[in-house]
């Protein structure tokens, strides 16, 4: 990456230089005159006292690990202690000041341990939730309250005001997610009531059905594998799985409560930006949670948490996970690089790269255990270049400013086991950014959506714009928890950014929304095409609304509710919809094929092949057949008939030399090619 000849070298490891260090060193080098790229070689596992910080004085650095290079915000418990009856003890770390630590995570050699679970497996169900808004000037908190079965409820009755402190409530809606700290619960009545400085409820759709559990529950503290900060005896509990010695056993817990392990302080305003430095063959690993725990949520527990221990982290963050911290996190970074890199263990994103972040890459890395998403790259706001205003307009912008977020790579990366301790978070969220790609990935095993395009709802103009989503494998999304998601999601004004030869499959929402491809709200200028979509909860392409977006040469298949292609809004905001269909295959064995509302929709719909397995009488078209369909006018040239897969039952998606899509002129396409090599 960097061409200068090397001349400062040195070494961090365990007992000896730390990352601090070796950066001081640099700079007196820097401040000495000595303008030459320096080598720092990484080695063994290095913790962290405090976030280790690059500012622009920082630059021409690299970082170089050798085998188990690591920087970790963790600290090892090794005092265990056999309580009996399958427990084992360990004391609480103390910081500075005889502060207890506080944390919400813990890894038992190298494994992400459950917090004492209630219910052990799977989530209750909302019921009769209310919220009452107590804020009369006094900065009272809103008072949420909701049922439990009496059954459900027991555990709860058998945990102490004092201990229910220190449980948490997490609760999904829809989209969204939240964790809430209890404040008590009415055995008689069988109600939990939580209190908030915000109200999430009002927004997200507070309603029955929704999922709910609770964690570091004393009552639930039953199972092998678990684990339970005892505030109260101050000692953490864990009951080992079969098999696993605890006198030899390596539990890491993220006891600096550090949600940051690095971070790059540049300041785009100013022009000043940390550039040209790269990270080669280092894991970054046990990041906490970024604690909110204000003031209003303190006084609404009445202020009764243990002194010198933090209470559990309160949080709504409104979608995707937008407040959640990185652990590597930054503005004002330019030319910087990660590869063969792993980011791991972390309670938030493993990457946060906002204003002023341009020209970065991420390659071949692996991002995996996270707390919440893989990668957030935007910057806070649409930033337009100067002297065109902060006014976003439904317009192309060609330039980029000095606080704009754009051209950064992800590239061969795999980012898999995400939103362990938020599950609204994506794999990667490209907001308020430019020219971006994200190819050649693996993205799996996440509660929602894979790639988020954009972050501005309806049609209001954006600069994300020329963004590319190419070639990755997205799977295992939803998980039946979150709702309203897909594979690849998009909002606002997009003119050319290009989604095309992903693999999207096993997309699965707890209520609706389980989308392969998703065109939300006000999504424009998208161009769609050679995409192999299967499995969804619902179809394989939404659009919410837009226009001008182009969908072609894609194939759909095994797509279950609401239609395998759906879309329903006609007109909104006075700006007419549309949506142009091209050349795709659609193939479904239950559902229908087209969703309702289609006819309504404006645009180019030809040369299409469907197909219903269970018969041409079972297939629906915005509730016509296949006949009536034709003769509505939605769309001509297009055939219904079976597209002849070589094996659609087990995901083999191959044409037979004499399908009719090839005569519609279908170009087929080799979805093999897609994914990270990494995983291969």
């Amino acid at each position: 990456m960097i061409s200068v000849l090397l001349a400062l070298s040195l070494t961090v490891e365990p007992g000896g230089l730390t990352v601090d260090g070796a950066l001081e060193k640099i700079r007196a080098a820097r401040a000495g005159g000595d303008a030459s790229v320096a080598t720092v070689t990484v080695k063994g596992v290095n913790v962290l006292r405090e976030t280790v910080v690059f500012t622009p004085e920082d630059h021409d650095i690299r970082f170089v690990g050798e085998a188990g290079a690591t920087i970790s915000g963790g600290d090892r418990l090794t005092d265990w202690k056999d309580e009996g009856n399958g427990v084992w003890s360990a004391s609480i770390p103390r910081h500075p000041g005889d502060k207890r630590a506080f944390f919400e995570q813990l890894w038992v050699n190298g494994r992400r341990a459950e917090r004492a679970r209630l219910p052990d497996r799977g989530y209750f169900k909302l019921k009769n939730p209310s919220c009452t808004d107590t804020k009369d000037g006094s900065n009272k908190p809103f008072i949420e309250k909701f049922q439990l079965d009496a059954k459900e409820g027991a555990p709860l009755a058998e945990v102490s005001a004092d201990e229910l402190r220190y449980a948490q409530l997490c609760l999904v809606c829809k989209w969204t997610f939240a964790r809430r700290i209890l404040c008590g619960y009415d055995a008689a009545t069988q109600t939990v009531t939580t209190r908030s400085p915000t109200a999430f409820p009002h927004y997200a759709g507070w309603s029955n059905g929704n999922p709910v559990w609770f964690e570091n529950v004393r009552s639930a503290f039953d199972a092998p594998g678990e684990w339970f900060y005892d505030a109260k005896a101050r000692r953490v509990l864990y009951r080992p799985l079969p098999g696993e010695d605890m006198a030899k056993a390596v539990v890491t817990v993220p006891s600096r409560e550090l949600s940051q392990l690095v971070r790059f302080a540049g300041d785009p305003e100013k022009g000043q930006y940390v550039k040209n430095i790269s990270f080669e063959n280092i894991a970054f690993e046990c990041a906490a949670s970024k604690t909110l725990l204000t003031d209003v949520v303190r006084e609404a527990t009445g202020g009764k948490f243990l002194p010198g221990v933090a209470g559990p982290t309160e949080s709504w963050q409104y979608q995707a996970a937008q407040s959640a911290d990185a652990a590597i996190c930054g503005e004002g970074v330019r030319n910087v690089e990660w590869r063969n890199c792993a980011v791991r263990h972390t309670a938030n994103y493993a990457f946060r790269l906002q204003d002023g972040c341009q020209s970065n890459r991420i390659v071949n890395c692996v991002l995996e255990d996270l707390g919440a998403g893989g990668i957030w790259l935007g910057a806070k706001q649409s930033y337009v270049p100067p002297g065109e205003g902060e006014k976003i307009a439904r317009r192309v912008y060609r330039t980029t400013g000095p606080k704009s977020n754009a051209h950064n790579l992800i590239s061969n990366c795999v980012i898999r086991t995400a939103g362990r301790f938020n599950p609204e978070a994506t794999g990667v969220a490209i907001t308020h950014a430019s020219d971006c790609k994200v190819t050649q990935c693996d993205i799996y095993d996440i509660y929602y959506t894979g790639v988020s395009i954009g972050w501005v709802w309806g049609f209001r103009g954006s600069v994300a714009q020329r963004n590319e989503v190419s070639f990755n494998r997205i799977w295992d999304l939803g998980k039946g928890v979150m709702s309203d998601m897909g594979g690849v999601y998009s909002l606002g004004t997009s003119y050319g950014t290009k989604v095309h030869d992903n693999v999207i499959h096993d997309v699965k929402s707890h209520s609706y929304g389980g989308w392969g491809l998703y065109c939300d709200e006000g999504s424009e200028g998208i161009l769609e095409e050679r995409n192999l979509v299967w499995n969804t909860t619902d179809g394989g392409f939404h659009q919410h609304f837009g226009t001008g977006c182009v969908i072609r040469n894609n194939i759909f298949a095994l797509n279950r509710e609401l239609g395998a292609v759906r879309m329903y809004r006609d007109v909104v905001f006075d700006v007419p919809c549309t949506l142009h269909f091209v050349n795709n295959i659609v193939y479904v064995n239950e559902g229908p094929l087209v969703g309702e509302g289609v006819r309504n929709v404006g645009g180019i719909w030809a040369n299409n092949l469907w197909y219903d397995a269970r018969g041409k009488d079972k297939a629906q078209f915005d509730k016509l057949d296949w006949d009536a369909w034709v003769a509505s006018g939605k769309e001509t040239g297009s055939v219904y008939g079976d597209p002849l897969f070589a094996d659609p039952q087990h995901f083999d998606f191959t044409l037979s030399a004499e399908s009719p899509a090839l005569k519609l002129g279908f170009k087929p396409f080799d979805y093999s090619r897609a994914g990270s090599s990494l995983n291969k």
